[in-house]
């Protein structure tokens, strides 16, 4: 006997009635026409099951969770790098013109990996990481239905930082990367209930719409940074400290009385003034 088709059920020998086979036993060698087994992870057989499971993340989130200020990047991709008279042709993938307009407030659960600032050999740098979940539910309530999270968002802990001390305000963060499967920690039941978004602390560079954190003095060449005065930003406060890097400059050669910056002069030294201290 073959047992290539076997396939068993629960009754051990077969029936018959007048020599025709009315029930197929565990040991008849016949293809069964479906499996007769209830599967639980069926999504047709699971929906409230679901429903439960999606009406417990919101739950969650609104007990857990910390509302912040969430600003999505107006990126779009036929309005970058457009080529002059040649239509939206997309080079570098910039779009330098965008503004980060209308920020919304929505409630995260937040897991939180906060880091000292630390001085490395070119500058300062915060490791600070976050990884956030927010219901999909409730992202279409706040910007519109369909309507998703993606890298290059930027949010702010806005409730979490309200008290900090003056003049500090909450922790600005940019999306890196967004997820809605992670089989392991947000999809139980195969189900999709939640975005799954991590983020890397911000680093402010003067783009509109945004604003840097309260208290983050950065370091900075001039008194100042930022869009000079008549610009769509405002610019920075003036820097808590003295002095700049174009003050000390000047203490070793001080170029600002010659026609020309070229402090090393030119090729052949044919940039006026020809009769220059570089002859």
């Amino acid at each position: 006997m073959s047992m290539f088709n076997y396939k068993g059920t629960n009754i051990v020998m077969p029936r018959f009635t007048g020599g025709i086979v009315t029930t197929r036993g565990s040991v008849y060698p016949m293809p069964k026409d479906k499996n007769p087994c209830f599967r639980f992870t069926n999504k047709e057989n699971n929906v409230c099951e679901r429903l439960v499971i999606s009406n417990w993340w919101e739950e969650l989130l609104n007990l857990y969770g910390q509302e912040v200020t969430y600003w999505q990047n107006p990126y779009q991709t036929l309005s970058g790098d457009g080529l002059p008279g040649a239509g939206p042709q997309n080079i570098y993938g910039e779009e330098p013109t965008k503004v980060f307009a209308n920020p919304k407030n929505i409630i995260m659960a937040l897991e939180l990996q906060e880091n000292a600032v630390i001085l490395q050999k070119y500058g300062f740098d915060s490791d600070d990481e976050v990884t956030a979940y927010v219901h999909i539910s409730a992202f279409y309530d706040s910007f519109g239905y369909l309507q998703e999270p993606k890298a290059g968002d930027v949010f702010r802990l806005t409730e979490y930082g309200n008290d900090r001390p003056h003049p500090r305000t909450g922790k600005q963060f940019e999306v890196t990367e967004r997820l809605d499967q992670d089989v392991a920690r947000i999809n139980p039941l195969m189900g999709h209930y939640v975005w799954l978004l991590k983020a890397k602390r911000y680093d402010f560079s003067f783009e509109p719409g945004l604003s840097a954190e309260g208290g983050s003095d950065q370091v900075y060449d001039d008194k100042f940074s930022g869009i000079l005065s008549g610009g769509e930003s405002e610019r920075s406060d003036e820097k808590s400290y003295e002095g700049s890097f174009e003050e000390a400059a000047k203490q070793v050669f001080d170029y600002s009385n010659f026609d020309y910056d070229d402090v090393y002069g030119g090729y052949g030294n044919t940039k006026p003034p020809e009769d220059g201290p570089f002859n």
